[in-house]
């Protein structure tokens, strides 16, 4: 259990330091996400980098208890180019750093390469939908880790100005050495995405 809770405690790691700034200077221009289903609850952070307004750093920390017999923690870091016109479509290209804790004593790192796409639905100015792909080879895996990738997607409405409410679909699979070939966490979830 110690070892566990040290784990899923390191792996908080990069959030802090992306919110030291936010916390010492008050939130920089950027956005704060939740979503949360019976199983699982994540959060994540994203803001531009000072004077490069197309470049991104983001971070965000998983808890589920999908697996009945055990818990797991995923935490990322990431750095993207971004284009957008904070009105009618988002886009995103880059790396994200996952580290995560997984059932059978399964830990590791992998360096995910990928992507995001988010566009308004023509039509119905208030609807947008879109998806994400990142996926780690082997090449980019470390300790336990053979491949890990994770997709997913989401339908959100503005429910008010700039801030959106959204259900999407998630599903983050690990392959480790240690015979774990599984989803660490997969399925629907509701959430809300806050803009700054």
């Amino acid at each position: 259990m110690l070892t566990h809770v040290l784990r899923s405690s390191a792996l908080l790691l990069p959030l802090l330091v992306l919110s030291l700034p936010a916390a010492a200077f008050g939130l920089s221009p950027g956005s704060l996400e939740a979503n949360i289903n019976n199983d699982t609850l994540q959060v994540e952070y994203d803001r531009p980098l000072t004077g490069a307004s197309n470049l991104h750093i983001n971070g965000s920390f998983l808890y589920t208890e999908e697996d009945s017999d055990s818990s797991a923690t995923v935490a990322t870091f990431g750095l993207q180019g971004v284009e957008t016109d904070n009105r009618t479509y988002r886009a995103a290209i880059g790396a994200r750093m996952y580290g995560y804790s997984a059932p059978g004593s399964n830990s590791g790192l992998a360096i995910a390469f990928g992507g995001l796409f988010y566009h308004v639905v023509p039509g119905a100015q208030r609807l947008s939908a879109g998806g994400y792909a990142w996926y780690a080879p082997k090449v980019t895996s470390f300790n336990d880790t053979e491949t890990l990738y994770e997709v997913g997607g989401r339908v959100a409405y503005r429910a008010i100005q700039n801030t959106d409410v959204f259900l999407g679909y998630r599903h983050i699979h690990l392959k480790t050495d240690r015979g774990f070939n599984d989803p660490i966490e997969k399925g629907f979830h509701v959430g809300f995405r806050l803009n700054f």
